[in-house]
């Protein structure tokens, strides 16, 4: 579908980048290798367990709702919800990673209850309130979040739930830009999908904000996150994740967490493609 859709520049560059990644990694992969298990969440890894498990508590009961994932990859997470009885449309930029998606669903028996579509969440048309809820891991910093707030908001019911999984950086411009240096990146070095993703800073949770003023900001890893410089055993990190629990109460210092999931509620109210 991104075929006949005018995509910006960002957008092109990352749907490059994911379609060549399935093409290069994953051309061979087998049908047992796409199943499903539908008793657990599909973690992509043990960072993820914690704050992928907390959105997933916040939507609720699956069986019957209609939901959307942005971001939706090779569809993993998609099919585990429709496995549980979801209505699922999950959309990708990647025609490539769609197309994956599809024969996931197919092995998992679930191609009644989900759909996969190649198209940003910025030109989604789907009709005003289509969805109980919506739901994103790590890809409202891959967005033009000014266009892809709203669209999220029309597409929402009113009192629908959106749930998204984000790497942040949530401190003051100076020190982002000293983050961002080249002297600081040498030492420590950012990990990125795509050249052109940023974590999410205080400005974008003012553009989501402008949108969704009651948005809920949950923080997510702080010690736990020692893991991208040196190995942590398991034991340790659940050690550390239970300390970051402790922490992060606190405002001063949740500001520094790694992650947040942002949980935003439907008003009914606002506008993008479609209206």
């Amino acid at each position: 579908m991104t075929e006949g859709i005018a995509l910006t520049e960002r957008q092109r560059i990352e749907a490059n980048v994911y379609d060549a990644r399935v093409r290069e990694n994953l051309a061979g992969i087998r049908d047992e290798d796409l199943l499903i298990d539908r008793s657990r969440p599909p973690f992509p890894n043990r960072e993820h367990v914690e704050f992928l498990s907390f959105a997933l508590d916040r939507i609720g009961e699956l069986a019957g709702a209609h939901v959307l994932e942005v971001g939706s990859g090779t569809g993993a997470l998609s099919v585990y919800l429709a496995t549980r009885g979801a209505q699922v449309t999950g959309i990708d930029i990647s025609e490539e990673n769609c197309r994956l998606a599809e024969r996931r669903a197919a092995v998992n028996g679930v191609t009644a209850l989900a759909r996969f579509v190649a198209v940003p969440i910025e030109q989604l048309d789907d009709a005003a309130g289509s969805y109980d809820a919506i739901i994103g891991n790590q890809v409202l910093h891959h967005f033009e979040l000014p266009i892809a707030m709203p669209n999220i908001g029309r597409l929402l019911r009113p009192g629908g739930r959106g749930l998204f999984c984000e790497p942040v950086l949530l401190l003051p411009g100076a020190l982002r830009t000293l983050r961002d240096s080249g002297p600081v990146k040498r030492v420590i070095p950012k990990k990125v999908d795509t050249p052109t993703e940023r974590s999410v800073s205080m400005e974008d949770v003012a553009t989501i904000r402008r949108t969704f003023p009651g948005v809920k900001l949950h923080p997510f890893q702080l010690l736990a996150r020692l893991q991208n410089f040196v190995h942590v055993p398991a034991k340790a990190f659940s050690v550390l994740e239970a300390l970051d629990r402790r922490l992060l109460r606190l405002p001063a210092v949740s500001r520094l967490s790694r992650f947040v999931v942002f949980e935003v509620t439907g008003t009914g109210r606002e506008t993008g493609p479609g209206r």
